[in-house]
This record gives C-alpha cells, sequence and structure tokens, in this order.
C-alpha cells in the first residue's frame, strides 16, 4: 500500500501544485493512495510520498520522532517533493526542517532549487509542471499586449523587489498586482490569462515555480529569470517562453516577436523521462 502526505484542496491551499503531484503520480503508477495523516495511517504502508515537506500541515505529520521512528522500524520507503530552497537566509528554519528529514534512513528526496541540488549531489531535480488531467481555465484569445507581474513582493523576496523595480523602467508596459494572498485560485488564473506576457522573476529559490507552467498553459508567454546554473537544469523548459539572466537582454521588439509555445509539458512525462519508478 502506498501512503500520501498531501494537503491539496485547493480552496485551503489557494493552488494546483500539490493536487498536480497527486494527480500526477496516480495516472503515472496507476494505483490510489492512502492519506496519511498521523503516525497510525502508516499500517500496512510499504511506500510513502510527502508532497512539501515544509509546508506547515505537512510538517505537523512527518516531523515527530515516533514517526521518524516508525518510517525506520518499518523501513517505509520515504520520497519526497520538495518545494522550496533548503539553505534560504529568507527562511533559516528550512535547514532544520532538512537535518530532521535526513534522519528518515530510506530516503529519497527530489528538490527544487539548484543550489540545493549540489549540495546534496542530486542527478535529477523536483519540477513544478501540471499534471495531464489539470484543467485550469480556458485560455482567452484577446489578451493584453502588456506584461504582468502577479504574486508576493516582500521582504522574503529581496532579488524578485529589485527585478520588479528595474522591469518598470524598460519603457515596456508593464503591470504589477501584489496579491497578499488576497485572490483565491480563480481569480488568480482569470488575471494571468488576461496579458500576453507574464513576468516570472525569481522568488527565494533557484527554481521555475508553477507560475510559469500555469502561463504557459494559459497561452501567455512567460518572461522567465534563470542563472547560468539553473539553464542547464531547464533547457528545454526555457525555450518554451523568454529567459533572462539580466534584464538588458529584455526589450519590446524582442517580446513582440515571441510566440506562444504550443507544446505541453507534464508532470506524468517527467516520471518518465526521469524514470522515476527506478526511486521506487
Amino acid at each position: 500500500m502506498i501512503g500520501i502526505i498531501c494537503q491539496d484542496d485547493i480552496n485551503i491551499v489557494g493552488h494546483s501544485l500539490f493536487l498536480n503531484f497527486r494527480t500526477a503520480l496516480k495516472n503515472y503508477l496507476k494505483v490510489d493512495f492512502k492519506d496519511v495523516k498521523t503516525v497510525e495511517d502508516l499500517e500496512g504502508i510499504s511506500l510513502l510520498f510527502i508532497i512539501d515537506e515544509h509546508y506547515s500541515p505537512h510538517v505537523t505529520v512527518w516531523k515527530d520522532d515516533f514517526f521518524i521512528n516508525t518510517l525506520n522500524k518499518k523501513n517505509i520507503r520515504t520520497i519526497v517533493f520538495n518545494f522550496e530552497r533548503i539553505h534560504s537566509k529568507s527562511f533559516p528554519w528550512n535547514v532544520d526542517h532538512q537535518n530532521k528529514l535526513l534522519q528518515i534512513k530510506n530516503l529519497e528526496q527530489l528538490v527544487s532549487d539548484v543550489e540545493d541540488a549540489k549540495i546534496y549531489n542530486k542527478k535529477i531535480i523536483n519540477k513544478q509542471y501540471l499534471s495531464k488531467d489539470t484543467k485550469l481555465i480556458a485560455p482567452k484569445k484577446d489578451k493584453l499586449n502588456k506584461v504582468l507581474f502577479i504574486g508576493q513582493v516582500n521582504n522574503y523576496y529581496p532579488t524578485r523587489k529589485q527585478v520588479i523595480s528595474e522591469f518598470n523602467n524598460l519603457n515596456i508596459p508593464f503591470d504589477i498586482i501584489v496579491t497578499g494572498r488576497r485572490l483565491s485560485y480563480i481569480e488568480f488564473l482569470n488575471k494571468l490569462n488576461e496579458y500576453r506576457f507574464i513576468l516570472n522573476p525569481l522568488g527565494t529559490g533557484m527554481f521555475i515555480n508553477l507560475r510559469f507552467y500555469e502561463a504557459l498553459d494559459l497561452g501567455c508567454i512567460p518572461i522567465q529569470q534563470v542563472t547560468q546554473d539553473m539553464s542547464s537544469w531547464y533547457y528545454k523548459d526555457i525555450t518554451k517562453g523568454i529567459s533572462f539572466i539580466s534584464l538588458d537582454q529584455i526589450n519590446m521588439d524582442l517580446l513582440q516577436r515571441a510566440n506562444i509555445s504550443q507544446e505541453k509539458m507534464y508532470l506524468e512525462d517527467y516520471f518518465e523521462e526521469i524514470n522515476f519508478k527506478s526511486l521506487l
């Protein structure tokens, strides 16, 4: 029996990220999962998925000595999908989470951040694709010929704040919506859907987040900030939009020549690409 720690109610978490992973894993493995919410739910489990070990409701389940000891006593294979930078100045407690996680003996963790991948000598990383069964909303055809940033901008995201400020000086039509987590998911998608271009600066980590793939699904053109190290991990992904290391690479002529990508990327395909079954 396969267990899963995954609170994926969109009305609660405010995004489709966790549901994408539950759905894609179910499609890929062709199995149903037992939801694990307490240590008692580990009974009969031989494999456990943790979808985001840093999400607080998930932390309260797994980050417990008795829970970890039970995993180890039963030798339960534990696969963790990580979505946050571990070694982060913005979230120093993430290292404490990681040190606790590493007490699980039969563990495989797919990290997101490319610097974390170097630290932990990872050959593959986690990516935030949609599932093939994810249904967002119908792409709007007559989009505004402008660039939109929509998301969080606060002291946890100093790089993002700087990029947005500098982009504002490029003489490119540009709107900014700071959500403050006040929008419902459907409201967020409807705003995204109105614009031809979506600026996606890096947040707290060096990885491409869900917004990039949502934008592609809605027929938008993401303008994705990357680092040199990210380019080798995401070389196929960034060809689907516009990427930049420095904002001096971006101008209106470049944007007007850009085409909407018709090629879709899904989690199920990525699992096949990395031979995910070999990790189980």
